[in-house]
């Protein structure tokens, strides 16, 4: 028998913060799983029958394992539509979509070859520098064209949704990286950390990375 509540494994400072915060968000009662992560991937090996890809988020709801941020954001979305996680007009929601492919398909992987960089390069120091010297001039590119999206914008969609959440990893990497990013970027970081439902999420990252 599938658990009724939903189970979102996470790690402090990923991007399941989006997750988190969209969770809490909702409102509806559910588990927040620390995982591990370690050089080669995140989890143990129970962790790792649930993805065998070893990255988190990782939602557990329904009795179904959901993967990928975007694809739990959608859950959520169907399962609490009250919640208005996402925008239901047909023209707000492929806005959406668009949104969601963008930041997952060029953003986040851009972050992995600056920490991982030995999984694309090997463990030459010199190669592995080139590989950040590179992707941080890519990020800048991305970052600003990301700033000139919210210009005159409090919120990604013009009104929030959880894209704001998953923008807000971004934000957040781009300071512990010390990549510079607009002062727009830097006022939506704080207005989404501000948000009762992330500082919520914040806290449990917290708690989870205390000793």
């Amino acid at each position: 028998m599938s658990n009724p509540v939903p189970t979102l494994f996470f790690a402090p400072k990923s991007c399941a913060i989006a997750s988190l915060g969209a969770l809490e968000a909702v409102g509806a009662p559910f588990s927040a799983a620390p995982v591990t992560m370690a050089p080669d991937g995140a989890g143990d090996a129970p962790f790792r029958r649930l993805n065998p890809r070893r990255q988190v988020p990782v939602l557990e709801i329904d009795g179904r394992i959901v993967r990928e941020t975007g694809a739990i954001l959608q859950a959520l979305d169907a399962r609490h539509p009250e919640a208005r996680l996402l925008p239901s007009g047909p023209s707000a929601r492929i806005a959406a979509l668009e949104w969601l492919g963008h930041l997952g398909g060029s953003v986040h992987p851009a972050f992995r070859l600056i920490f991982r960089p030995a999984r694309f390069v090997g463990e030459d120091p010199q190669a592995q520098s080139a590989l950040r010297a590179a992707t941080r001039e890519e990020l800048s590119r991305l970052f600003s064209g990301l700033a000139n999206d919210l210009a005159e914008r409090d919120w990604l969609l013009g009104e929030w949704s959880a894209l704001d959440f998953y923008l807000f990893v971004f934000e957040r990497w781009a300071g512990l990286i010390s990549l510079d990013v607009a002062p727009n970027l830097r006022a939506h970081h704080d207005r989404v950390a501000a948000l009762p439902a992330m500082c919520r999420a914040l806290e449990r990252e917290a708690a989870a990375s205390a000793p």
